[in-house]
């Protein structure tokens, strides 16, 4: 309107000031969270920086002769009726066992693994027809004196046992040979790992990561002349225990310096 009077109010310089600092603020964190974001991108299915390092692998054995020896001993029956076949079983396994428990045997000693009782056909004139059924029990037996085993085998034997195997021969506490043999095969590693840094004329600096892995067993026993084994005769098996071998191989990454 003509003659109207329009008051125009300034703002205080302190404020202009702080607007301008606070947009120089967030324009300076804007920046800094973009090329954070896009540095993690750029980093995406990369490995981390690597330091100089040097991997190193060492090994370590063990001999030692077997101290038990474990053998699965069984019988199997066979009869027309399930009665008879299972009364037949029971009686030759008892036998069995109490003549391995003559020898010394405890009765701790002693599992029973496997009990089963199954019909047995025979193909008659075009169709298949029940003859009779079979009764197999199984035990396992723990033996302490290993020299004994040949002994406790044809007690079993002579008992009536037809089925003998897995026999192999162990030490009872493993793990005193595995911490033995890794003590070999970490300073085995360690003399590699010296004897390289000299060659490259480099300082070994702290261990960064170790690891380890067992070689095995090797404790299956060899059985010789076992063909009376079977019948129950006289002929006494030649076992052989031979030693147990135990091997630890150890990786152990040194920093560079």
């Amino acid at each position: 309107m003509e003659g109207e009077t329009i008051l125009k109010i300034k703002p205080p310089k302190a404020a202009v000031v702080f607007a301008v600092i606070a947009l120089i603020f967030l324009s300076a964190l804007f920046a800094v969270l973009i090329r954070s974001q896009w540095k993690a991108y750029d980093y995406i299915g990369k490995s981390a920086e690597m330091t100089n390092q040097i991997a190193i692998t060492g090994e370590g054995i063990v001999y030692s002769a077997p101290d038990i020896a474990k053998v699965s001993v069984g019988v199997t029956s066979q009869a027309v009726t399930v009665a008879d076949a299972q009364k037949e079983n029971t009686d030759k396994m008892n036998a069995v066992i109490n003549a391995i428990k003559s020898t010394g045997v405890a009765e701790k000693d002693l599992k029973t693994t496997n009990y089963t009782v199954y019909p047995k056909y025979e193909w008659k004139t075009g169709k298949s027809e029940l003859i009779g059924y079979t009764v197999s029990q199984s035990l396992n037996v723990k033996i302490r004196d290993t020299k004994k085993v040949s002994e406790i085998l044809k007690a079993a034997t002579q008992k009536g046992a037809n089925q003998v195997g897995d026999l192999q021969f162990s030490v009872d506490e493993p793990e005193r040979l595995k911490v033995e043999a890794r003590e070999k095969a970490i300073k085995n590693a360690k003399q590699k790992a010296e004897m390289l840094a000299g060659q490259l004329d480099v300082k070994l600096g702290k261990v960064v990561s170790f690891s380890e892995s067992e070689g095995g067993w090797d404790g299956y026993a060899k059985i010789l002349g076992a063909e009376g084994m079977g019948g129950g005769g006289e002929a006494m098996p030649q076992v052989q225990a031979g030693e147990n071998e135990v091997k630890v191989q150890v990786t152990i990454v040194y920093e560079i310096l």
